[in-house]
Order: structure tokens, then sequence, then C-alpha cells
């Protein structure tokens, strides 16, 4: 006798018209909450040797690894058998740690944190500050000679990432409430289809009244390759 899958197949059926219903919710949210959407924001993150991440105890410098020395191509051990530099071809290849020489893109918990930061510094431009606030709030009791430091520290810099490295939750906090209150974003992730190369797209509203190229320069010195749109132009 042929086995009963009858259960099966009508919890599949159910399972495919949940996903087809929740496509089109998802759809009518976009288009009911975006109608009014102004950017279409397209990231690609450039590549970046691990020399050139900011040491957080000294501002202004860069992190100083003890790297390791990797094996040599072929090193003879005691047993007569050889140990190689891993193969990326092999599935169970696993990337370099982060003491490593080479560039790489940051992975995407990273990356993420950094786009989430410079959206939220555009939110607080959105709702009419601007970032000298932000740099009163990071050079507070200091001298001239150390604001100008700093200034030139943080010129191309993420002003969320220093407020986070001094410890400023409160002021932190401020931003965070106010951006999130201007304005709105959708991310989504997705890798790209001749190289696999992880990049985002981004839905974003309420910042109708920015300036959209001064922005696109931001992001393009921050993260590399971007594309910002305008939805309703």
């Amino acid at each position: 006798m042929l086995k009963d899958r009858k259960r099966l197949l009508e919890t599949i059926a159910r399972e495919a018209r949940r996903t087809r219903e929740m496509a089109s919710h998802y759809a009518a949210f976009l288009a009911q909450y975006f109608a009014t959407g102004d950017w279409f924001v397209t990231i690609t993150l450039r590549d970046r040797p691990s020399q050139f991440e900011v040491n957080p105890a000294i501002p202004g410098h860069p992190r100083r690894y003890r790297v390791k020395k990797r094996c040599r191509q072929w090193n003879r051990s005691v047993k007569g058998m050889g140990k190689c530099h891993p193969d990326p071809r092999l599935k169970c290849w696993q990337p370099s740690s982060r003491y490593r020489k080479e560039p790489g893109p940051p992975v995407r918990d990273a990356a993420l944190r950094e786009i989430e930061h410079w959206l939220l510094e555009l939110g607080w431009e959105a709702a009419g500050h601007s970032r000298q606030e932000i740099f009163n709030w990071l050079a507070a009791g200091k001298t001239a000679p150390q604001r100008r430091q700093l200034a030139r520290f943080l010129c191309k810099r993420c002003l969320c990432c220093a407020l986070e490295r001094q410890r400023l939750d409160e002021q932190f906090s401020k931003l965070r409430t106010v951006a999130t209150s201007t304005i709105a974003w959708v991310i989504a992730e997705e890798f790209g289809r001749i190289g696999g190369r992880w990049h985002v797209h981004m839905l974003v509203k309420g910042v109708s009244h920015i300036r959209r190229k001064k922005w696109w320069k931001r992001s393009f010195i921050r993260f590399g390759r971007t594309q910002i749109e305008a939805i309703h132009e």
C-alpha cells in the first residue's frame, strides 16, 4: 500500500499560500508606507586593509596588531607531512583572522552597523540639526589644539562610532531618538550575480529636503561604490 501523504501535501500547500500572502502584504506595506518615499540607495562596501582600522584607545591612530607569520607554502612536519595554505575553492575553507594583512570587505554585522550609523547621521541632519552639534559633544572640555586635531580626525569618519568610543551614551541615545523619529528606512541584502559580492539596497523616507549629492559623496567616501536615486523625480 502507498503511504498516505495527505497531511504533508496540505502542510506544503499551506506554507506556499502563506508565503504568497506574506509577499503581497509586504508589497502593500511598502507601497503604502513609501508612497512618498524619497531615496533608493545601493551601497557596496570596498575592501579595507586591517591596518586601517582605528584604535579606540588612541583616537587618530591606527590599531597595531601583532601579526602572526603564516606558515610557508610548504613546511615539512615531524611525520613527513606538509602544510599548505588553505584553498579558497574548497567548501571547508575558512577565511583568515582579523590579523591578516590582505585587504577584504567588512563582515556583514559590522557593515550593517556602519550603514545604520550613516542613516542615524542622515536622520539627525534631516531633523534640522548639524554635525557641529555632535562634534561639540565630542570636543567638550578639550583645548583648541585638541579640538583641531579631533576635527581633522573626524573629518570623513563616523561620528556615531566616535560617540560610542567616548561612551557618550546619553548623547548617542538622543541622536538615535531624533533620527528614527524623523526618517524611516527598509534595508534589503543581496549578493551580486557575477562576483557574489554582498551589498544592500535601501528605501529611505523623510529626506526630500536633504541635498542628495552631498550624502552620496559622504557614503562613497565612507563605504565605497554607492548610488542614491530620487524616487519621485
